[in-house]
């Protein structure tokens, strides 16, 4: 800043320091407006009163006046930028600017502002007061790191955090927070207010209390003092709220105002801040909230939060229960945070998962004791989450899966696919593998919406690789599917997604299995845009694709029959659908025990039974439906929505004999 910028300040600040050098004003006084009626603070150099204005309308408010009778330039000066300050940042946590001027004579006026009146105690009386608990100690902490955030966005760092300057009312419930006295802030953006700090602080002059400094700036290092420094104050707040006192203070506050401030500022200087567990005596802070407070109180700045926001979404990842960022590299820390968040929904109805995940924190912990074992560590992990993985594919559609409730082969699928992502990341292998596990397992459920979502997350992440053809290829066959079965509104997208995975697999010297299912599912398109000449040609096309392809007799053949036997009683061509259907039978064991087999076979010698009904009932004579009834029982205890029952049942009721 040149001495011509300088000039324009330097006079505002003189001008002020000639008016406040007259007798202050008092209670019963009038500033401008506003009638002072109480003192309500008051600090080195200035006072705060609550006051009253009568017109233009009636309202109790804040005045806070420069009453030191001679003060310096730079006090002057200073008040002078608190009141720009607190018309420049605008946070609920900042208590704002609502007026300002000087009264008195020419040449006697006395410089004030005027803010609401903000009802409150300092943090730490607010919450011994009210018996505040933990979680709503660090929300209020986490509120008042806010409101310092705003002031960090704009270059300005308040270089007084201690807990009187941050005021708590309301409740517990809905806790009201304000950072203030920004009398001593510092100005990173010397544009700020148009035209940087008043007058630079004097090189060796004391800012701010030292029980509550930073490292740099109880060793007066101004250059170095930036947003971290108030993030390091935060952290000592942190450990005022926890039950850990003031580290490094010593004695009581009235005892360390009698210390020489040299002293004081070399203990701020020189500290060494404990982890707060062992400064408060309390088990129940290691972890977590140790490694927040250590990170807030590193003696290096670059080591810290690099901001006020920072440490207020950090504590907002723990009240939320998601990890931490200041987790130390080799803890373990992902791996156990992953299994405690998890453990509840994993244990459910899945015992053979219980011992995987068990096995997992067993090899974690043990690996964790060994410095040189990272890459084996995440070599066994890799391991476990397959193994986990593997034990949800039945639940989800594409194995057995008839005997498990579908909400809770969803949650299980959640979980284990959270972990992935957490422990290995979305793009890893595994992640991917656990993705389409809860797709099919939401499309299983009835959400075809939050499998639409999973599905179209995952064709995104393939489609940046580009050596991935075949994936790219079965996700848009995938994705294709799910947007078919949520109907006509969907259908021209799925068809164009389905005629691609098809094209494209069509160039491969061996396309997979998939590809004839991908006939099929396009053949369902044509049904629902009633093209029926296309839907039958394409059934013809995925039936031969999936018996040149597939074992004779082998289960995806039989469902392509299955298939075609659909179409064909859809067109009430009956003796052709019961051909295909006995076709699909054929071979299969009635005494099966496999569920998923003989839900397959009950579907099958359903619609034959239900065309026998439909046989009779257009000829006028009777059924017996025995047969029937049974089979539909079956199927509303294993699928209770299955497309199939009204029907059926609508049969049944026509053949009561």
């Amino acid at each position: 800043m040149t001495a011509a910028d300088d000039r324009p300040q330097a006079a505002e600040a003189r001008r002020l320091l000639d008016a406040a050098r007259h007798a202050p004003p008092g209670v019963g006084e009038w500033l401008g407006p506003y009638e002072l009626l109480e003192e309500i603070g008051r600090g080195g150099h200035s006072a705060v009163f609550r006051a009253r204005q009568r017109a233009p309308v009636a309202r109790e408010l804040a005045v806070k006046v420069l009453v030191d009778p001679s003060p310096s330039v730079n006090v002057a000066a200073r008040f002078a930028r608190e009141r720009a300050l607190a018309a420049r940042i605008r946070h609920p946590g900042v208590v704002p600017l609502i007026d300002a001027g000087e009264a008195g004579p020419p040449g006697a006026a006395v410089p004030w502002f005027a803010m609401p009146l903000v009802e409150g105690d300092p943090i730490d009386r607010w919450c011994e007061r009210g018996g505040a608990s933990r979680a709503t100690r660090l929300r209020v902490l986490e509120l008042a790191a806010r409101a310092v955030a705003a002031a960090h966005a704009l270059g300005v760092v308040h270089r007084d955090l201690k807990p009187s300057n941050i005021l708590v009312g309301g409740t517990v419930a809905d806790p009201q927070v304000h950072v203030i006295d920004f009398g001593v802030a510092k100005l990173l953006d010397p544009e700020f207010g148009g035209g940087g700090e008043p007058l630079a602080t004097r090189i060796g002059s004391v800012v701010g209390t030292p029980e509550f400094m930073s490292p740099e700036q109880a060793n007066l290092e101004s250059e170095r003092i930036g947003p971290p420094s108030d993030v390091y104050a935060l952290g000592l707040i942190a450990c005022v709220l926890l039950g850990a006192g003031v580290p490094g203070a010593g004695g009581s506050s009235a005892h360390r105002a009698i210390v020489p401030m040299g002293e004081r500022l070399r203990a701020a200087a020189d500290r060494e801040v404990p982890l707060v567990s062992a400064l408060a005596a309390d088990r129940t802070l290691r972890g977590e909230i140790d490694w927040i407070v250590a990170k807030a109180c590193a003696r290096d700045a670059d080591a810290r939060y690099a901001n006020a926001g920072a440490l207020a979404d950090e504590l907002a990842r723990l009240r939320e229960g998601q990890p931490i960022v200041a987790a130390p590299k080799d803890s373990g820390y992902a791996v156990s945070f992953a299994l405690r968040k998890h453990r509840a929904k994993l244990v459910i109805g899945a015992g053979a998962l219980v011992i995987v995940i068990a096995t997992l924190a067993w090899t974690a912990a043990r690996e964790r004791a060994r410095a040189d074992a990272e890459s084996s560590r995440r070599e066994r992990l890799t391991q476990m989450l397959t193994h986990a993985r593997q034990q949800l594919v039945p639940l989800t559609g594409k194995g057995r899966g008839d005997s498990v409730d579908p909400q809770q082969a969803v949650s299980m699928a959640e979980s284990m696919h959270e972990m992935n992502r957490e422990l290995l990341g979305i793009e890893a292998d595994e992640a991917q593998q656990s993705a389409l596990v809860l797709g099919h397992a939401y499309d299983r459920a009835g959400r075809l919406a939050d499998g639409e979502r999973v599905y179209r997350e995952m064709l995104d992440i393939t489609l940046r690789q580009a050596d991935r053809k075949r994936d790219h290829a079965y996700m848009r066959y995938t994705l294709g599917g799910n947007l078919r079965r949520q109907g006509a509104s969907r259908a021209a997208e799925a068809r164009r997604l389905l005629e691609q995975a098809i094209a494209d697999w069509g160039t491969l010297d061996k396309p997979p299995f998939a590809r004839c299912e991908a006939l099929l599912e396009l053949a369902f398109v044509a049904g629902i845009e009633a093209k029926y000449d296309e839907q039958r040609a394409l059934l013809g096309q995925g039936v031969a694709c999936a018996e040149a392809n597939s074992p004779p007799g082998h289960f995806r053949q039989r469902e392509a029959w299955g298939f075609m036997g659909d179409f064909l009683r859809e067109q009430r061509d009956f003796a052709a659908a019961r051909r295909w259907y006995e076709r699909a039978l054929d071979g299969l064991d009635s005494n099966t025990s496999d569920t998923f087999t003989r839900a397959w076979m009950d579907a099958w010698r359903g619609e034959i039974l239900w065309m026998t009904c439909e046989d009779a009932r257009r000829s006028g004579q009777s059924a017996d439906a025995a047969q029937l009834r049974s089979i539909l029982e079956r199927t509303k205890l294993r699928d209770p929505a299955n497309a199939r029952l009204p029907r059926w049942t609508a049969a049944i009721e026509s053949h009561p004999g």
